[in-house]
């Protein structure tokens, strides 16, 4: 039987969890003979990709471990792998997240059947974190929801936007080129928004059970990237391709209200590192505010939002680090 799925698992530093996450995809309800599994990795000082293939070596599904030239990333190293990828429908999971055994059959029954035109099947999540020395869910189940007005809604919900909790059809995502291979703090959600841009449909499979479990750890590729100046620029580049296109759907421009106060919320997350860390930036994102007729961000504390609103958000930017690095002088002194 020809294979349906084909599940990318993009590896680095990830010998202490890969054969975890094999475990999840082998421990499917969905038939083996019609999944695949592409292990690629990411030239990594670990022996992940030995682990991998030790595992898969003794399984009865098929797969190959595939080791890059050269280090290029999560972005390129999921493009190596649906690039090789024999199946219609693509699951790209990353080497220490978990399949749920039901996550595939659940969004395959309704792939199997939707119009040409939907690439993106979504299910709900959990983040699966480390407490009292277990790995367990913990939260609420994430169940996001954004089929009717995808781009918008993606902005929206800081939910949605993981590539884990879909499958995505391989010829959706070769249409729109794959992932960036630049550093970008939200690469998954910016594949997901050029996807809703370029027409892709978008269809939630519920279920009453989390489907997919999104592992929170100190190594984790999102925490080494919030601190790169290139990723945190890349990623508000994603937000503001999106209201590019928005506006341009829009008579004369104009975004709605739903479409301002989603652009503001994501416009105003990273202000403090861009100050901080990319002044060039942080020009452009209180530029992008005051289009949406906004002059700070929404997620101040209260002090510094009444401080802003008397002397005005850089100028209180500016005071608060004349502060911060007087009192290390005086620690230092002390």
């Amino acid at each position: 039987m020809a294979v349906r799925v084909s599940v990318i698992i993009p590896t680095y530093k990830a010998a202490a969890w890969v054969e975890e996450t094999l475990e999840s995809v082998l421990a499917q309800t969905y038939p083996l003979n019609q999944l695949e599994i592409i292990v690629v990795d990411d030239v990594s000082p670990d022996d992940g990709a030995a682990v991998a293939r030790r595992y898969l070596e003794k399984r009865a599904v098929k797969s190959q471990v595939v080791v890059r030239e050269k280090n290029g990333g999560v972005g390129a190293s999921r493009n190596t792998g649906w690039k090789l990828a024999e199946g219609e429908w693509i699951q790209f999971l990353d080497a220490d997240d978990l399949l749920a055994p039901h996550k595939i059959a659940l969004q395959m029954e309704l792939a199997s059947v939707a119009p040409d035109d939907v690439g993106v099947v979504y299910t709900n999540w959990q983040y699966y974190v480390e407490e009292a020395g277990k790995w367990q869910p913990s939260g609420p189940i994430n169940a996001p929801r954004v089929d009717d007005a995808p781009v918008l809604r993606i902005l929206q919900d800081q939910t949605f936007g993981y590539v884990g909790p879909t499958l995505v059809r391989k010829s959706c995502v070769e249409r729109v080129g794959g992932f960036t291979e630049k550093p970008n703090l939200g690469e998954d959600s910016d594949l997901m928004l050029r996807l809703a841009i370029a027409g892709v449909g978008f269809r939630r499979a519920p279920s009453n059970e989390v489907a997919f479990l999104y592992r929170q750890w100190p190594n984790s590729q999102w925490r080494i990237y919030i601190k790169h100046v290139e990723a945190m620029r890349n990623l508000l580049l994603s937000y503001r391709g999106a209201e590019e296109f928005l506006r341009a759907q829009s008579p004369g421009g104009k975004l709605s209200r739903e479409a301002k106060a989603a652009l503001t919320m994501r416009y105003s997350r990273w202000t403090d590192f861009y100050f901080e860390q990319d002044r060039e930036t942080f020009g452009l994102v209180m530029a992008w505010l005051r289009e949406l007729g906004v002059s700070r961000p929404n997620n101040l504390a209260r002090g510094m939002d009444l401080l802003s609103s008397l002397i005005g958000y850089e100028r209180a930017c500016r005071l608060r680090a004349a502060f911060r690095g007087g009192k290390k002088l005086i620690t230092r002194s002390a």
